[in-house]
This record gives C-alpha cells, structure tokens and sequence, in this order.
C-alpha cells in the first residue's frame, strides 16, 4: 500500500506493509524510500498519524543518505573496473579464451578466466557471486564460532545463503547470514555477527535488545550508520 506525507514543501512517498506477525511499527528509511512495517491490526488513519509524526526524522534521515558517500564502489563488471571484497575495492582482471572458468585472488586484484572469447557480464558477475559464496562460507562460518565462543552466545547451526534485503537473521537458535557481507569490512562483518547473536536471546529490537547488543559492541551506532550506506550499495 503506497501513500504520501508532506513536509514543508516536500512529498515523500511511502509503502506500507501490515502484517500479523508483528507486535510493533517500525520505519525504514533510505535515500529513496521509505518503508513503514506494522502490525495488521492498525487502521489506515492510526498508520498515517505515525508517519507523519516522523515526518520531520524521515527528511532529515533521507537528506542525511544523500549527503553521505561509502568507499566501496557498487561493482559494473566491466574491464578493469573493480569488485569489493572485505571492504576493499579490488580491480577486476579478466582473461578470455581460457581452458576453463577460474577465480584468483592476487595482490587485490581479482582474477577472472572464461572459456569463451568476448567478455560478458552476466556471466562474469555469477562467478563472482559463485566465488564471494566459497569464501563466505568458511569466514563467516568461522567468525560465527569464533564470536560465538566470546560472548557466550552460541548458535546450533550457521547457514550461509545470499539473502535479499537483508544481512542477516536468528531464528530458533540458527543464524543465517548472508554471502554479501564478505563485500564489506571486517568490522561491519563483526557487528551483523554479533547482532544476529543477541537475537538468539532477545528476538525484538525492543531498549532491552540495544542495551544487551550494547554490552558486546558498544559502539554499535557508528556501525548502524555505515551500514545505511553499504546496504543502498550492496544490497
């Protein structure tokens, strides 16, 4: 359900999505959109009434996306362009005419064969999605454990999947993760982990869930931050 709010002189637009499963509202803001998830029990006009409460927050919010620039560069697969990987923009070599399709990782240069004689994109960007997964699936699997075992909070099963729209979940004492987050620093892998960790004692993102995550990552806000950034990019 889409709708729009007007502050000032400014018409932002917004999709609502209700749902039986959730108990409170939450608002998620980007550059470009904003998305309002609640419960299925609130009326059209109580919905509107908390938007445009937050009209002023969204504004600045959105204003605040444009202004801000990340040092990863969202990857065009082109010749000698570049590919992040753990925070990293590392130039994209490719060769063409090769016996087979391979990946290596040299000197931040991420080294691409094909088997065939024109460079084609799609198919450069699955072997390198195909590649990200292999690594993902050992560092993020280790990281898991490894945080695991130092907060005390540990997972009965770690899945490594490549998510859309978000970097993580904990459910049922399993956390899932997605193969994107090996494009990111190391310090923003480090806090999804930890994040999807407090889960597995606090489901909701209620005070209670903050000041838990808190104990762990205290400075967990600057991460919130970067990540509003990397996710308009990588995600």
């Amino acid at each position: 359900m889409k709708n729009n709010i007007k502050f000032g002189s400014t018409i932002i637009p917004y999709t609502v999505f209700k749902t039986s499963r959730r108990k409170t509202s939450q608002i998620i803001v980007d550059k470009d959109n904003v998305v309002v998830r609640i419960p299925s029990s609130k009326t059209s006009n109580e919905i509107k009434y908390l938007v445009q409460g937050k009209a002023r927050w969204i504004f600045e919010k959105q204003e605040q996306f444009k202004k801000q620039k990340s040092s990863i560069v969202k990857p065009t697969f082109s010749l000698d362009s570049t590919v992040p990987y753990l925070g990293k923009n590392c130039v994209l070599k490719i060769k063409l005419d090769q016996k087979k399709n391979s990946v290596k990782f040299q000197n931040s240069n991420l080294i691409i064969g094909l088997t065939g004689k024109r460079l084609i994109k799609k198919e450069i960007q699955q072997i390198y999605e195909g590649w990200l997964m292999s690594k993902a699936t050992s560092y993020l699997v280790h990281r898991t454990s490894k945080l695991g075992t130092k907060t005390g909070l540990k997972p009965s099963k770690i899945i490594i999947k490549r998510l859309k729209g978000r970097w993580g979940s904990a459910f049922n004492g399993v956390i899932t993760l997605n193969s994107n987050l090996m494009k990111c620093p190391k310090d923003i892998i480090d806090y999804i982990i930890i994040h999807e960790l407090c889960h597995l004692k606090i489901k909701d993102h209620s005070y209670k869930f903050w000041n838990f995550l808190r104990k762990y990552y205290p400075k967990y806000q600057e991460k919130i931050k970067e990540l509003e950034i990397l996710t308009r990019i990588i995600l």
